[in-house]
């Protein structure tokens, strides 16, 4: 039998109306926090968005991250690259010294400890040719333009087991990074649209 007709006693009404104010309360507490972390604008997305359409958009600032990454990762190795040709031009035409050969030794620490992980993003645009060996302990093993002209231990012994292409190596490098800013470049509009 359920009795309606008596009223709710005072200490029971008290601890409904607490804990109403402690649920509205936490409501707010937590739009509150959400607001904060989200920004209102994102909050207000949150609430009216689809999850897939807050992944995608996930997915889109990660990439725009990451190519923000990739750009400065190319703006390095470019600057450091390009020191590199400088230095090797010098040697070629001036002839070797000491200060040539401590300038190569610094670029070349560089670039054997950057390159494994650049090669990833050069590597497709960069076109192989026969000639791009390295010598080691069981003979010569292939390996692309950028690795044979960091590889020799001195400017030296680079020029002259070159056998007159260093420039035809340069000129695919130079190629690869062209195409490779290229193509970094348009994922960098297709990212920002």
């Amino acid at each position: 039998m359920i009795r309606t007709s008596l009223p709710i006693p005072p200490a029971e009404q008290f601890r409904l109306r607490l804990e109403l104010a402690a649920r509205r309360t936490r409501r707010a507490l937590e739009q509150r926090r959400r607001d904060l972390r989200f920004g209102a604008e994102t909050a207000l997305r949150v609430a009216t968005t689809a999850p897939r359409v807050l992944h995608d958009n996930y997915l889109r600032v990660r990439w725009q991250e990451e190519l923000k990454l990739e750009r400065a990762t190319f703006n390095d190795f470019y600057n450091h690259y390009d020191s590199l040709i400088g230095l090797l031009c010098l040697a070629a035409h001036e002839g070797n010294s000491a200060d040539i050969e401590a300038d190569y030794k610094e670029k070349r620490t560089f670039f054997m400890s950057r390159y494994p992980k650049i090669k990833q993003y050069v590597a497709p645009h960069l076109e192989i040719d026969t000639n791009d060996t390295l010598q080691t302990l069981w003979g010569r093993r292939a390996c692309d333009a950028f690795e044979a002209m960091f590889s020799s231990t001195t400017v030296g012994t680079l020029l002259e087991t070159d056998n007159g292409h260093l420039i035809e190596r340069m000129v695919r490098a130079n190629t690869a990074l062209a195409d490779w800013e290229g193509d970094l470049e348009k994922r960098e509009t297709t990212a920002s649209r």
